[in-house]
């Protein structure tokens, strides 16, 4: 029975660490990209589509609009309701379009900023779990040399 609990604590903590390495690695490039993300609804549409409309041509209804800082520029990411999708790239200092950056920004949210807390949260699980596969370990080698000590008296 102990040989099993052994074998399955093992299983668990393999399992455990490789999620959280592919959690790790796949949201590792979201976070350096720092994308802000703003859904479009009926509050903020209006404003969103007049600023758009006077530097893009529009091809559908906007579902979610984000934004995402270059070297020198920026690029607006355009999001429609029948899952297609849009890029503008925008040169730094656009005063026609600058508004439009700083409300997707106000309002939106970064997406790499909720990569780099999944990435935090699986680096901590993968140091919990070693921490605790070592200590179990440990226990359990001093349990068996308990029992080894009191079947030799």
């Amino acid at each position: 029975m102990n040989k099993i609990l052994d074998k399955l604590s093992i299983i668990i903590v393999i399992v455990v660490i490789v999620i959280s390495i592919n959690t790790i690695s796949s949201n590792f490039t979201k976070a350096l990209q720092a994308k802000y993300y703003l859904k479009v609804d009926s509050n903020n549409r209006e404003y969103i589509e007049k600023i758009v409309t006077e530097n893009y041509k529009l091809t559908g209804t906007l579902n979610e609009v984000a934004y995402m800082q270059g070297l020198g520029d920026w690029y607006l990411f355009l999001y429609y309701e029948d899952g297609t999708e849009g890029e503008k790239s925008f040169v730094d200092g656009n005063s026609k379009v600058e508004h439009l950056r700083e409300y997707i920004r106000e309002n939106g949210y970064n997406e790499g900023e909720a990569s780099w807390t999944k990435i935090r949260i699986s680096f901590w699980t993968i140091v919990v779990a070693i921490a605790y596969e070592i200590f179990y370990l440990r226990i359990r080698m001093r349990k068996k040399k308990r029992e080894k000590e009191i079947n030799n008296i």
